[in-house]
C-alpha cells in the first residue's frame, strides 16, 4: 500500500480517544504503557491521549504533562473516598470526550497493556460497548475479570460483588464476541451514545462497598444496553500494589 493510499484509509478511520485514570502509585510501569500505546497499528493521527490523575497532589499530573506532551486532568480529591475519586476521574474522561470530536472513547487502565491492534479488534465488534479481556491478581491467583451472569445474589439487594468475577468457563473463551455482565473497564471501547447516556458513580448510601465499574455494569443493565467482551482480545495486567501478591516475579512482556 502506497502512503497515498494508507493517507487517504486513514481519513476515514474514526477518531478515537484514549481516556486513562491513573495515580502516581502507577509509575512503575508509566514508561512502558506509554510504549504500549505507541506501538498500537491504529492511525496515529487519528488518536488523541488524555489522563485523569487522582494523585494527592498535582505534581504527577504535572510531571505527565510536562515530560510526555499529554494533556491530564487533576483536582484535589483529599475529601473524597478512594471509590468516589475513582468515579469522577472515569467522569473527567467522560467529559472531555464529549468535548472531544472523537466518535468512540477507549476507557483504558495505565497498568493494562492491550495488544496493538486492540483498536481495529474492538471496532469490528461494532458494539456499542465492548471490553478486552484481562486478568485480576497474579500467579496462581488470577482470575478473568469476568461476570457472565446478572443475578441478584440472595444476600444482597443489588447485585453480586464483584469478588465474584470468576463465574467463567474456559470453553466460553473461543475467540467470539460473547455477552457479559461485568467485564471491568480496564480496556473497553465506548460509543459516543454510551458515554452520553451514563456516568460513572459511587453510591456511599450503600453498605456494601461497590467500584464504579461495578455500579456502571448496573446501570447499562438497567437501561437494557447489553455488555459485550471480546474474547480474542487479550491484554496483559500488570497487577502490583493493587491486586497482586507476587509481583516481584513479574516482569513486563508484551507478548504475555
Amino acid at each position: 500500500m502506497t502512503k497515498e493510499e494508507i493517507k487517504k484509509r486513514n481519513k476515514y478511520a474514526p477518531k478515537i480517544l484514549i481516556g486513562v485514570p491513573t495515580y502516581e502509585g502507577k509509575n512503575y510501569c508509566l514508561a512502558q504503557f506509554l510504549d504500549n500505546i505507541n506501538n498500537l497499528s491504529y492511525p496515529k493521527d487519528r488518536i488523541e491521549l488524555f489522563f485523569a490523575d487522582n494523585s494527592k497532589d498535582n505534581t504527577n499530573a504535572l510531571m505527565i504533562n510536562k515530560k510526555y506532551n499529554i494533556k491530564c486532568f487533576w483536582k484535589d480529591y483529599s475529601d473524597m473516598s478512594l471509590f468516589e475519586k475513582m468515579a469522577d476521574s472515569h467522569n473527567q474522561i467522560k467529559r472531555y470526550f464529549l468535548d472531544s470530536e472523537a466518535k468512540y472513547l477507549l476507557h483504558l487502565e495505565s497498568d493494562v497493556f492491550p495488544p496493538k491492534d486492540v483498536i481495529e479488534q474492538l471496532l469490528w465488534a461494532r458494539k456499542p460497548i465492548v471490553n478486552a479481556m484481562y486478568q485480576l491478581f497474579d500467579a496462581a491467583q488470577r482470575q478473568p475479570c469476568i461476570k457472565l451472569t446478572s443475578y441478584m445474589d440472595k444476600f444482597s439487594r443489588v447485585f453480586v460483588t464483584p469478588r465474584s468475577l470468576d463465574v467463567c468457563y474456559h470453553y466460553w473463551l473461543e475467540g467470539a464476541v460473547q455477552p457479559v455482565f461485568i467485564a471491568g473497564i480496564g480496556c473497553s471501547l465506548m460509543k459516543r451514545k454510551v458515554m452520553q447516556n451514563f456516568s460513572f458513580r459511587h453510591d456511599t448510601t450503600n453498605t456494601e462497598n461497590y467500584p464504579p465499574d461495578s455500579y456502571f455494569a448496573e446501570d447499562l443493565r438497567a437501561k437494557g444496553v447489553q455488555n459485550y467482551l471480546h474474547t480474542g482480545v487479550v491484554c496483559f495486567h500488570w497487577n502490583r500494589e493493587d491486586w497482586g501478591r507476587h509481583f516481584e516475579y513479574i516482569e513486563y512482556n508484551k507478548s504475555e
